[in-house]
């Protein structure tokens, strides 16, 4: 059983739906970061960068208990673990899938994440830095709005890992832009297919209630 402590945001929403789309047996625990509970001497010592999603597999390699932390390690873990082809054999198609990924989690997330500091944390409004982190928000939406428009998946004619790790930026994180996905097309097209996926169904409404 994999135990795995998480948010209801596109961090947690990504490893929720890669656990489901594997076909693997976990439970989540809710961690409420408003009363600081990623804060806590028990969490840390899960993860002591103080931040969710974390797992722990009882049954990992070896059969020993296993703990990773970072959205991106718990999701290639949970995909190869699952082998339900979320990761490809084929040692090229496989490069480009984690090329992908690390792209997700570095030149993407980066300009989400400050355009929410910018627009919703920050105690005081600087428009520079908004329009800066929305620009570059929008330019990595570009990205795979080109991209999309000469595949059915991310990488490729097969819905991989890759496509779950995408589909809470499109689906949370770009909804808070000025007209959501007006103007991408592919994006939507693309969004709309994964929204009907079962397993993104029950990744993305983890935590909700």
């Amino acid at each position: 059983m994999i135990d795995l402590w998480s948010v209801p945001t596109a961090n947690g929403q990504k490893v929720h739906i890669v656990l489901d789309e594997a076909g693997l047996a976990w439970r989540a625990t809710m961690v409420d970061l408003t009363n600081g509970e990623h804060q806590t001497p028990e969490f840390l010592a899960l993860n002591p960068f103080g931040k969710a999603p974390v797992m722990r597999d009882s049954e990992g390699p070896g059969g020993r208990p296993l703990v990773l932390a970072e959205t991106l390690a718990i999701a290639w873990y949970a995909a190869e673990k699952g082998a339900n082809g979320l990761i490809s054999d084929d040692p090229a198609a496989r490069a480009e899938q984690m090329m992908w990924a690390a792209a997700i989690s570095s030149s993407v997330a980066m300009p989400f994440a400050m355009q929410f500091f910018a627009t919703h944390l920050a105690p005081k409004p600087d428009p520079w830095l908004i329009e800066t982190m929305t620009s570059g928000a929008r330019r990595s939406l570009d990205v795979f709005e080109a991209l999309l428009a000469e595949r059915a998946w991310v990488c490729g004619p097969t819905f991989s890992v890759v496509d779950c790790l995408l589909f809470p930026v499109v689906a949370t994180s770009a909804k808070r832009l000025d007209g959501w996905l007006d103007g991408y097309p592919s994006l939507r097209r693309w969004h709309d297919e994964v929204a009907r996926r079962p397993a993104v169904q029950r990744g993305m409404a983890v935590g909700t209630d």
